[in-house]
C-alpha cells in the first residue's frame, strides 16, 4: 500500500511544460534609425533559437545591411523584391520605402505575433 502512495505521489510531481513555457514573446517597441529612416517595430532584445524562433530580434548583420541600404537606396529605386524569412521584418520594411513593390514572409506564429 505504501509503494502505491508513493508512486501516485510522484506522479503528482511531475510537471508537463508545453513549448509556450520556453517561448519568450516578451515583445518591445524598438525604434531603429537609418540615415534619415526611422523604422518602429516589436522584437525581443535578446536571442531566443529554441522552436526556431530566430526571427524574434534584429540580428547584427541586418542593422549593417540596414545602414548600407539607407546609404545606397537609389540603388532600390523602382526595384521589386521579395523577402524569404523576414523575421519581424526590420530590412524589408527599409526597402518597402524604396522598392516599387516589396513582400516580406516568414512562416514561424510565433515570430508573426511580433509584427
Amino acid at each position: 500500500m505504501e509503494r502505491k502512495e508513493d508512486q501516485q505521489k510522484e506522479e503528482e510531481d511531475i510537471v508537463c511544460l508545453d513549448e509556450s513555457f520556453f517561448i519568450n514573446d516578451n515583445y518591445q517597441l524598438t525604434t531603429f534609425t537609418f540615415g534619415s529612416q526611422v523604422i518602429q517595430l516589436f522584437c525581443l532584445h535578446s536571442a531566443s533559437t529554441d522552436f526556431d524562433l530566430t526571427g524574434q530580434l534584429v540580428w547584427p548583420g541586418a542593422m549593417l545591411l540596414n545602414d548600407y541600404l539607407s546609404k545606397n537606396d537609389e540603388m532600390l529605386q523602382g526595384c521589386s523584391a521579395i523577402e524569404l524569412g523576414s523575421g519581424v521584418g526590420i530590412t524589408g520594411i527599409l526597402c518597402s520605402r524604396f522598392c516599387r513593390d516589396f513582400v516580406l514572409t516568414d512562416h514561424n506564429d510565433e515570430v508573426l505575433k511580433a509584427r
